[in-house]
């Protein structure tokens, strides 16, 4: 549409823009409307990057359109036309205005400083109350105000523009009109004006931040000054409209957002009793139930000001804050969270600022809300109220012992909840590690409350030294292994936080009991239970991650490697995984010490301690791939000394331990692409292709399992969020492991696919035509029954069933993520075939074609013919003398054989298959369908 044709006179887009000054107007809008169109799918392909709107020559086959010289200046100008046009109509304004918005998101934007300037003058001319400047007619004015209000918005808030040049352009010619028109009459006008004002601030922080990395005076008095004349004219605008009461909802949200935007940026251009004006308003609204939420949306604006010359919020600092602790006890969770949220904030930025001993009585009472509602019911508010805390500890270190009153119970009640994770649980190792920073709480209290709560809660007690047993939490699941291995982290971290003494101590404490463990038969012993070796287990691992215990007097990290690899004997499988997890974490710190003894062991024990030693490896690498230890090291070096143990393993009869391997493999790769790809690539070169051996020994098999592994691997990797370009250059060979002959290879390369599929699209994108279709349109309609003699009777296994189901999901998933990338016509009749296969995939082909309804009608259309047998026969499917669960997915059988059919009905010209016609017309007619029919429209 863009690109010039040697044979052709001009583009499309060229005659579109010609085209502008059509005579009549509907005409008119719908040429300007289309060229819209044009151009945002032209922004987004280029988003894409499936073209290329910067000048230049063409590289790598992609199409270069040069948008800014050679069209923006042609398309501003027949917008420009259009706009001063004084007998134009209002659609015409307002399709012109939609077109320059949609420009503003393309390189470039609106073009050249005099375009810009040309833009506001246009602009101006529709905002000007004086009739003598105003290009349409009285009845008109409403409407099209706004949209010239919503192009200031989008040209000030865009990145493709010079904010000097928008700053300039703006105050000369357009701040004393948007300033007036907050004083219209419309709301949706006077909403959108105060939106356009604030952006002035931060338009003018943008030019300073701009002017100090060009190293020139940006406090000149001439900028002093303009910038207080503009302070005074927002001020002017925005105060009566904060102030007033019987306004809109929408006006009261946006004059609170252009207050704090006007406060956090020019206050030092306000007065004092300006200033304190708008914070009282601000205030007020906080107050008031119906802006409560806008308001505490604004603090966090008000918060962020810049520290070289922050704003005082002193005068309604303590109100607010205890507002918002006032505001904790609502029964809504919206207004909890924005509470938090910006208390917060305001505590972080400006809660130094209470001052005298006023503020730990006043923190005291907000730590005593916030302890209210720490409980397992609602993580995400307990992690935000343990943020909260935290930043209240960090600001005020005096109002520990409040901490340690009203937070800190509830928080250990929290440690053992089996609910406990992410977010919530990184916030509770945050406070503790806080509180032993801030010597708020004696250590050893501390970790005695902390190892008191598996012992408490295994007994049924839930109160401790510190009265935990205060919380309402809902669930105490101490003997758990997510509470135990929480408690592990929260011991971890504490012990990580305090002296070396201490610390000593502690790990000296964790030999020993292990060691008495250990002499007891490994399960435990007099006095030390299962769950307490499992967290001393889990304890010294999570404590190896964040210091290096090989550094430890006394000989600690051959200490605990001997213990560790001692548990792999235990008899409790618990204790076996937890001496494997602590041992890789444990070599996070102190590699030198445990890598080589891992890799040593892999080579001289069985295949069960084979499994624990590659799940400890795998722990070690995740670390790393989520942050690795507290030394801020790499696995870039060990990589060539793990690698050939790892590769040994890839042909291992065991499934669990490939997998182990794959995880491996598909975390490294995620570390050290440029290592393991040409590694993966060299394996499936090696072991690709060959003929598949029955017997389990034979060289033919294990070919087969290292393929599946490297498959396997990928899939992981991809998963992780592995660096597509550098996987990209590599997926050709991994694709060929579709055509293994191996069937868990196939699969296996199929699940790869899947997930390069709905975590990466465009990493197969460009390879689906050749290198996966094929295959996928074999495996999606493969069948391979055998019949198996169990004696009594025979059963038909269907190979081939798992490799169909893993085939239609990658269809299903492509429809979704890339439908141009797959011939959807040549999919319908594997879809139609699908319909008539296992319930399994007849439910899957239905779940499709109801996606397909909203997305693809049209091939629908075309090939509803071939639905109607296999429909008809699920539907007709016959329950028999089931009873319970198999009655019930009979039923849902069926229904979802209905559900289909009507999604099909509604489609355009469906009906016209007379086959397909007759077959809903019979089944709605039938009444034993009726009740199913009755639950479907239940159902929306």
């Amino acid at each position: 549409s863009w690109r010039k044709d040697q044979s052709m006179k001009t583009t499309v887009a060229g005659a579109l823009v010609k085209r502008f000054k059509e005579r009549e107007e509907n005409c008119r809008v719908a040429v300007i409307d289309c060229f819209t169109r044009l151009l945002a799918m032209t922004v987004a392909a280029a988003k894409n990057g499936m073209i290329s709107l910067e000048s230049g020559e063409e590289e790598s086959g992609v199409p270069v359109i040069d948008l800014r010289s050679k069209y923006v200046p042609a398309i501003v100008k027949a917008c420009e036309k259009q706009l001063e046009a004084k007998k134009g109509g209002e659609r015409t304004k307002t399709s012109a205005l939609a077109l320059l918005s949609t420009l503003c998101v393309a390189p470039g934007g609106i073009g050249e400083p005099t375009q810009i300037e040309s833009v506001f003058a246009h602009i101006h001319s529709i905002l000007s109350p004086d009739p003598k400047h105003r290009t349409i007619s009285t009845g008109l004015t409403k409407s099209i105000k706004l949209d010239a209000l919503c192009l200031v918005r989008i040209m000030m808030t865009c990145d493709q523009h010079d904010a000097s040049c928008i700053k300039h352009a703006f105050l000369s010619t357009l701040l004393g009109e948007v300033c007036n028109a907050v004083q219209e009459d419309w709301y949706k006008v006077i909403a959108e004006a105060l939106r356009v004002l604030a952006e002035v601030p931060s338009l003018l922080l943008l030019e300073k931040e701009w002017k100090a990395q060009q190293m020139t005076d940006e406090d000149s008095p001439n900028n002093t000054e303009e910038t207080n004349q503009v302070a005074k004219a927002l001020y002017d605008a925005i105060e009566p409209r904060l102030a007033a009461h019987d306004l809109d909802q929408e006006i009261k949200e946006c004059a609170l957002v252009a207050s704090a935007q006007l406060l956090s940026v020019l206050h030092p251009s306000l007065s004092t009793e300006q200033q304190h004006r708008l914070l009282s308003l601000l205030l007020e609204r906080l107050k008031n139930e119906t802006t409560r939420i806008a308001a505490m949306k604004t603090l966090p604006i008000l918060a962020s000001s810049s520290k070289s010359s922050r704003l005082d919020v002193s005068p309604i600092l303590s109100n607010v804050v205890s507002e918002l602790a006032s505001l904790l006890r609502q029964q809504s969770r919206g207004v909890k969270q924005s509470a938090l949220e910006s208390l917060d904030m305001v505590i972080q930025c400006h809660g130094q600022d209470c001052g005298g001993d006023q503020d730990v009585e006043l923190y005291d009472g907000v730590l005593r809300e916030l302890g209210m509602i720490i409980v397992d019911s609602d993580l995400h508010i307990s992690h935000l109220s343990l943020r909260a805390s935290i930043s209240v500890l960090k600001v005020c270190p005096s109002s520990g012992p409040s901490v340690k009153k009203h937070v800190l119970p509830p928080a250990l009640v929290l440690s053992t909840s089996p609910l406990l994770q992410d977010l919530a649980l990184e916030s509770l190792l945050s406070l503790l590690e806080q509180l032993v920073v801030s010597d708020a709480v004696d250590f050893h209290e501390l970790l005695t409350s902390l190892q008191g709560r598996l012992t408490n809660d295994i007994g049924g007690n839930s109160t401790s030294g510190m009265g935990v047993g205060t919380s309402t939490s809902s669930s105490s699941g101490g003997g758990s292994k997510q509470a135990v291995s929480n408690l592990a982290r929260c011991i971890a971290v504490i012990t990580a936080a305090t002296t070396p003494s201490n610390r000593d101590k502690v790990v000296e404490n964790l030999i020993s009991s292990l060691q008495s463990a250990i002499a007891a038969g490994g399960d435990g012993g007099v006095g030390v239970s299962a769950q307490e070796v499992q967290l001393a287990l889990l304890a010294s691992g999570d404590l190896g991650r964040k210091v290096n215990l090989a550094a430890m007097a006394g000989g600690v990290a051959p200490n605990l490697l001997h213990i560790y690899l001692s548990f792999f004997d235990a008899s409790s499988e618990d204790a076996k995984h937890a001496a494997a997890y602590a041992l890789g974490r444990a070599s996070v710190g102190a590699m030198d010490v445990f890598l080589p003894a891992i890799l040593n062991a892999l080579e001289q024990n069985s295949q069960k301690k084979q499994y624990l030693l590659l799940s400890a490896l795998r722990e070690l690498i995740h670390c790393y791939q989520t942050g690795g230890g507290a030394d801020g090291g790499d696995i870039s070096s060990s990589v060539p000394l793990i690698l050939p143990h790892l590769v040994s393993h890839c042909s291992d009869k065991e499934e669990g331990v490939r997998t182990m391997v794959a995880e491996c493999m598909g975390s490294l790769t995620c570390l050290e692409p440029g290592v393991m790809l040409p590694h993966l690539q060299e394996l499936v070169a090696t072991h690709g292709g060959k003929d598949v051996d029955d017997n389990e020994e034979g060289g033919g098999r294990k070919d087969a399992l290292s393929c599946w592994t490297v498959a396997t691997a990928i899939k992981f990797a991809i998963a992780a969020h592995a660096d597509p370009s550098k996987l990209a250059g590599f997926m050709p060979s991994f694709l060929r492991l579709l055509s293994e002959r191996d069937l868990s290879v196939r699969n296996a390369a199929l699940l790869m696919v899947y997930s390069s599929v709905h975590h990466t699209p465009q990493l197969v994108a460009g390879l689906m035509q050749e290198h996966i279709l094929p295959s996928l349109h074999e495996l999606a309609q493969l069948n391979l029954k055998r019949v198996v003699d169990l004696g009594p009777f025979k059963h038909t296994v269907d190979d081939a069933l798992p490799l169909r189901k893993a085939a239609l999901s990658i269809f299903s998933t492509c429809l979704e993520k890339c439908p141009a990338s797959i011939d959807i016509p040549a999919f319908m009749p594997i879809l139609g075939k699908a319909l008539g296969d296992v319930e399994d995939i007849q439910l899957q082909a239905h779940q499709i074609i109801i996606s397909m309804c909203y997305r693809h009608p049209i091939p629908l259309v075309g090939a509803v013919e071939a639905f109607v047998d296999p429909l008809q026969k699920t539907i007709d499917k016959k329950t028999g003398q089931k009873t319970g669960t198999e009655l019930e997915r009979a039923h849902e059988w069926i229904k979802s054989g209905l559900r289909t059919m009507i999604a099909l009905s509604n489609l355009d010209g469906v009906m016209n298959c007379r086959k397909f016609a007759e077959f809903v017309e019979r089944t709605k007619r039938n009444e034993k369908y009726h009740r199913f029919f009755v639950a479907l429209e239940e159902e929306r």
